[in-house]
């Protein structure tokens, strides 16, 4: 499929995307998330892709793996960074320490965002909505959502090298 066939059925896929999200999330937010994160990775095999394929259901299954995706990343980073959690050891004998591994990554990959990507990316883990984040900060709403959007971008690859 070359780019510009991709790029005329990106309006017919979005929405499923987008309804996809908001089904698994019961937001618009994260909604947009998912049909944002989910046409880039199509995007980025768009050229391997078959013209004659079912695009939609490709789409509607890309959109249930990034809602999966981001739900994992979201219940990572809610656990309170100053938090100790018990995991029993019949459980995992060495849960403690990958816990804590874990949230050593995680300072670390907000250590390299910028000093307001951290302030406004802490308020949205925190539960404010974009809505709320923008009336505090004064950043309109379309601004402040692109902002989210590439500090998670730049935690999530920070986050991702360090697991590597």
């Amino acid at each position: 499929m070359t780019a510009n066939e991709f790029e005329k059925i990106i309006p017919e896929l979005r929405p499923l995307m987008v309804r996809i999200g908001r089904d698994f999330f019961g937001n618009q937010d994260d909604a947009e998330d998912v049909a944002q994160e989910a046409l880039v990775r199509l995007w980025k095999y768009c050229s391997q892709l078959d013209a004659g394929r079912n695009m939609n259901a490709l789409a509607i299954k890309v959109a249930k793996n990034v809602s999966v995706d981001l739900y994992k990343r979201k219940r990572l980073l809610t656990i309170p960074l100053s938090e100790k959690v018990d995991i029993p050891h019949s459980e995992c004998a060495d849960g403690n320490i990958q816990l804590e591994d874990t949230r050593n990554k995680i300072r670390l990959a907000m250590a390299k965002l910028s000093p307001r990507e951290r302030q406004l990316t802490s308020s949205r883990i925190e539960g404010y909505s974009t809505e709320e984040i923008a009336k505090q900060t004064g950043i309109a709403k379309p601004s402040l959502q692109s902002i989210l959007s590439m500090a998670k971008k730049k935690f999530a690859k920070s986050f991702y090298q360090l697991e590597e």
